[in-house]
């Protein structure tokens, strides 16, 4: 795996740090979920997307999403992982500044008997801009015929990996605002908040919209595709697996693995009919 992007950090080594890290604090963050950023002790920051009642499967979704990322060759997904959360340890560091919302926080998690919960640790990515990039026509152009922009190269590659990435892991939520976030330098874009993904049964006007990125967009990164066409069942539960929590409760379901795999086939067909329409040298145009 590449380090994480703007990064020189191996993406276990960040995983491991946020899985294990003693937490420091605690501030909630989430608007339609329960996210807590979580300060560690070990000066790194994550993400604590908890199971709450109105999301109870978002946090398995996020670490789903990495780890297919992860088999996609991707860096700009934040690595996510398993943790469980305590709720005394939640109560006793809660932001000073947030305390107000205390009860709010312990009323919407599912907490299990021993009052914790389950939890995705997702690394807490510095320096994100929101600049506008949930308006298509900022840079639909650049995935089809458009000349893109001096230094923009990797900004398209990004955009459209996302488009497929989206389509891959049942995404519908990337244009609701926010979703679209850039590195610091505005030259990436970092593909997180990925809990509304793997939705079963996707509803038809979801799948649609996701087909539509796809059916707009005429380049793509020739390495992403490779990757796609390698991809198997056997080799998405095994990367799946890896996962702390795999074993005892698994991150998908073999309905949700198979919806997976059937949308692979749909991104696949559609590029090999434009590679024959268009020529492969025009369609698989980045690394």
């Amino acid at each position: 795996m590449p380090p994480f992007v703007d990064t020189d950090v191996d993406q276990d080594d960040l995983l491991d740090v946020i899985s294990t890290a003693q937490s420091r604090s605690f501030k909630p963050v989430g608007h339609t979920s329960v996210v807590l950023r979580m300060r560690t002790v070990a000066r790194v920051t994550a993400a604590m997307k908890v199971r709450s009642r109105d999301v109870p499967h978002g946090y398995q979704h996020e670490i789903a999403a990495y780890r297919i990322s992860r088999l996609m060759g991707l860096d700009n997904v934040p690595p996510a992982i398993y943790r469980r959360i305590a709720w005394n340890e939640v109560r006793q560091r809660f932001h000073e500044d947030k305390l107000a919302q205390r009860a709010s926080v312990r009323n919407s998690v599912i907490w299990d008997d021993d009052r914790s919960a389950p939890a995705a640790a997702i690394y807490w990515v510095k320096g994100m801009r929101s600049v506008g990039y949930e308006n298509r026509s900022m840079w639909s152009g650049w995935l089809r015929d458009a000349q893109i922009p001096d230094g923009k190269e990797a900004l398209a590659r990004d955009l459209s990996t996302m488009v497929v990435f989206d389509l891959l892991v049942g995404n519908w939520d990337r244009f609701s605002g926010g979703n679209i976030p850039s590195d610091a330098a505005r030259q990436r874009i970092i593909l997180r908040d990925n809990d509304r993904a793997f939705s079963t049964p996707l509803l038809a006007r979801r799948y649609d919209a996701l087909l539509d990125g796809l059916m707009r967009t005429e380049r793509f990164s020739r390495s992403l595709i490779e990757r796609l066409a390698d991809l198997d069942e056997e080799g998405l539960v095994e990367e799946l697996g890896l996962d702390p929590s795999h074993a005892s409760d698994p991150l998908l379901s073999d309905t949700q693995i198979a919806d997976v795999l059937d949308r692979r086939a749909t991104i696949l067909t559609y590029i090999a009919a434009l590679i024959e329409e268009r020529g492969e040298d025009r369609v698989l145009v980045f690394p």
